[in-house]
């Protein structure tokens, strides 16, 4: 289990220990820090399998969206459910990125976690717990996850085969100076080139179509979202009138811009965000994008 995920461990353990195990437990946190981890540590102790694989046993079943889709559908669950009351002493039912259930499969979930067969447990995992439904959030139990310091990053690195943009945590905590991991540096160099390229083309030395077709080929929302993760914590910074470590080890233009600016550019960004759907060129989001800070680092 890792280290920092003991006191969750150690919580769930007890609950198990003491027959007080809730019927549906959720598991909160963020992105890719051993949620689901800690969660079939958990249930192998319940299942009393410790030391055993959960693959392939049949009393531990895994929800996930299947492969092109983006949702968990009510069919998945009523496989499941097709399933669920046949004899068994104990039984997970393990439901990955639970906020990405439909409203259908959220809605037949709710019905069984009320009334589940003697034995049987529930465990979601998610990032995003006010996507979940309130009906299942108040009939659950909610265990947020701690997260992991700078040098359990560095630790888990090495044990991950990938990772992205979206692990929000890492990136406050990291930049690719520290990861020991050099095949993982490429997937974080990404934040420094992106910054880095804003920077030339705010200085007119970079040509702004350069920069749109150079990042088009990423997840936008994901850029956005770094960047909007970065004006946070560098307004944490000033508010709280301490550099934190993410401040000191991420130098980029953004440093040169006051609390007023940083506000603004949050709030355009956040209105781009909202209409990707609707303008769906990652070009012409890229082209705004740099317009935005070019005429905000020219403003006074």
């Amino acid at each position: 289990m890792h280290s920092w995920l003991k006191d969750n461990f150690d919580y769930i353990s007890d609950l198990i220990a003491n027959n007080r195990l809730p019927n549906c437990i959720i598991v909160t946190g963020n992105k890719l820090i051993g949620k689901d981890d800690l969660v079939r540590s958990v249930s192998q102790l319940y299942l009393g399998r410790e030391n055993l694989e959960l693959k392939d046993n049949p009393n531990f079943v895994t929800i996930a969206c299947e492969d092109g889709s983006k949702a968990i559908k009510i069919d998945q669950i009523r496989d499941v459910l097709d399933n669920i009351y046949l004899k068994s002493e104990k039984r997970v039912v393990f439901i990955q990125d639970g906020h990405k259930l439909n409203i259908n499969a959220s809605n037949a979930l709710l019905k069984i976690i009320e009334e589940p067969p003697s034995g049987t447990k529930f465990f979601i995992t998610t990032s995003k717990i006010q996507s979940i439904i309130p009906t299942i959030l108040s009939r659950s139990s909610i265990i947020k996850c701690n997260n992991p310091n700078t040098d359990d990053i560095n630790k888990y690195l090495t044990d991950l085969e990938k990772i992205d943009l979206d692990n929000y945590y890492v990136l406050s905590n990291l930049n690719s100076n520290y990861i020991k991991n050099n095949s993982l540096k490429e997937s974080f160099s990404i934040i420094n080139d992106f910054f880095s390229e804003i920077d030339r083309f705010i200085s007119s030395e970079e040509n702004i179509i350069d920069v749109s077709k150079k990042f088009s080929a990423y997840n936008i929302e994901q850029l956005i979202n770094v960047i909007l993760f970065t004006i946070i914590n560098f307004q944490k910074s000033d508010i709280l009138k301490s550099k934190t470590r993410f401040y000191e080890d991420n130098n980029n233009f953004l440093k040169n811009y006051d609390t007023n600016k940083l506000f603004f550019i949050y709030d355009k960004l956040v209105n781009i965000k909202k209409n990707i759907n609707i303008i769906q060129n990652n070009e012409t989001i890229l082209f705004s994008i740099c317009i935005l800070f070019k005429k905000t680092a020219k403003s006074n």
